[in-house]
């Protein structure tokens, strides 16, 4: 006992325990990784190169005047956030910088969790940089090694509740537009690109499905595509299905399926045109004709959706083509849009319009963008309690996924339509903030389901059920 009190006696004649040494020692630590502190029960990237410069900006603070720590620490707080967000969606950095151009299409005020991450972000800065300030002058009080070992605690905690370096870097660092041909594609797996050269020329519907991951489970799987593996869809059409591997964001996942390129948007600024499905079609004798619920200016798609084929483009600018008097209804939050359930109306129109030709048709869907608006469309997964997927987040997004199929299901049966090639595909995982939500998906893979068309004889001898092949 004597020994205990003789130790923190020594503790305190040699400064470590005086009040500016505690300070320092937890709340530069403290404040500005509270946020990321809060989403270490939800999911966090790994941080620990930012949680270290993040202390060595506020030791820098101790010593610096107040304008050079504003900057340097400022800066510091911005990177990390631009890369925590860039981990989360799966954007590289700077595609994250240049999509700061775009933040005026969000309705980002209508999503409560961005708005308060910001406020939180905010707020902790300001508290970082007062704290650090005020230590100042006092700096002479402080000892460093109980900073160095709240630092060290705060750092292995990282290593142990985040994922690894490596295996983030797998779902999230090989993102940037390296422009490179692939082969590991929907659209390749499905052979379309065959398709198109056939003497008799099919009609194409790509559906590139927002978030839509490749979940591990098979029955979840194949319960959001259930409505296109129904003995009406298997009577018409041959069915398959499988996983690919992605990279990046949503304009990735489209130039994968669209052009089988690794690539963004972004590497179409300087490029005139690129032999894409579009333009293979558009040569073949193709109409081409691209629909999207958002605006056409978002990263840029009035721009290069003509550069790969597209001789027709409907966005939320012309009401996604549809005729109509009355405004369409809105949907989403954040990406706040036309609904899905309406461009659908407008895609099976272009499909069974009686135009001479055949056409090809790409729909970008929108609904199930994070953060979903809940009741937008029929509540099939009973998601209350989080449903088959135990995560409300999760079935919230399934749900938006489920009703896509059924819209496609709609299309497919559509009395009179022309033998049509259809593929549903997803674009990237979906951001979650559950890990266990996250942990129900395959790492780097999406799923996809094509149709094909049978042929009348192969219509009449159908079996009543088939089995369908998954392929990786």
């Amino acid at each position: 006992m004597q020994s205990s009190v003789n130790f923190v006696t020594r503790l305190r004649e040699n400064g470590w325990l005086s009040r500016e040494t505690l300070l320092f020692a937890t709340l530069p630590i403290l404040f500005p990784n509270f946020i990321y502190l809060a989403a270490y029960d939800f999911y966090s990237p790994p941080r620990l190169l930012f949680i270290v410069l993040l202390a060595m900006a506020c030791l820098a603070g101790l010593l610096v005047n107040r304008y050079i720590f504003f900057v340097l620490l400022l800066s510091v707080v911005v990177l990390d956030a631009l890369v925590f967000t860039g981990y989360f969606f799966q954007m590289p950095l700077m595609m994250i910088v240049d999509s700061v151009r775009y933040a005026g299409n969000l309705s980002a005020f209508l999503s409560v969790p961005y708005v308060a991450a910001v406020t939180v972000l905010i707020c902790t800065f300001g508290l970082t940089y007062v704290t650090v300030r005020k230590l100042s002058p006092h700096r002479d009080r402080i000892r460093l090694v109980p900073f160095v070992a709240v630092l060290t605690i705060f750092c292995a905690l990282d290593l142990r509740l985040n994922p690894i370096p490596e295996a983030s870097a797998d779902e999230a660092g090989q993102v940037t537009g390296t422009y490179v041909p692939i082969k590991d594609a929907a659209s390749i797996h499905s052979r379309l690109a065959q398709s198109l050269a056939q003497a008799k020329q099919p009609n194409m519907l790509v559906v590139v499905v927002e978030g839509l991951g490749a979940l591990q489970s098979k029955e979840k799987q194949d319960l959001i595509f259930e409505p296109l593996l129904g003995d009406r869809v298997v009577a018409r059409y041959s069915v398959e299905s499988g996983t690919t591997h992605y990279t990046g964001s949503t304009t990735s996942g489209e130039i994968r399926e669209l052009c089988n390129l690794k690539a963004d948007y972004r590497d179409f600024r300087e490029r005139e045109s690129e032999d894409c499905l579009p333009n293979q079609a558009a040569k073949a004798g193709y109409r081409t004709v691209a629909f999207h619920a958002f605006t056409k200016h978002f990263f840029e798609r009035k721009d290069w959706y003509p550069k790969i084929g597209f001789q027709e483009m409907n966005f939320l600018e012309n009401n996604a083509g549809l005729e109509t008097e009355e405004p369409l209804r809105r949907c989403g939050s954040t990406f706040r849009g036309l609904c899905d359930v309406d461009v659908a109306k407008a895609v099976k129109a272009s499909l069974t319009n009686g135009a001479d030709g055949p056409i090809f048709v790409y729909w970008l869907t929108l609904n199930s963008h994070k953060p979903v608006q809940v009741g937008e469309v029929p509540g099939r997964l009973s998601c209350d309690d989080g449903g088959v997927f135990e995560d409300r987040e999760l079935c919230l997004m399934g749900e938006q996924w489920l009703n896509v199929a059924h819209l496609v299901k709609d299309i497919a049966l559509t009395e009179g339509l022309a033998d049509t090639e259809i593929l549903l595909v997803g674009d990237h995982n979906p951001p979650l903030t559950s890990r266990d939500g996250r942990a129900q998906f395959q790492s780097g893979r999406v799923a996809w389901l094509h149709l094909k068309p049978k042929s009348k004889a192969q219509i009449v001898t159908a079996a009543p059920s088939v089995s369908v092949p998954v392929k990786n």
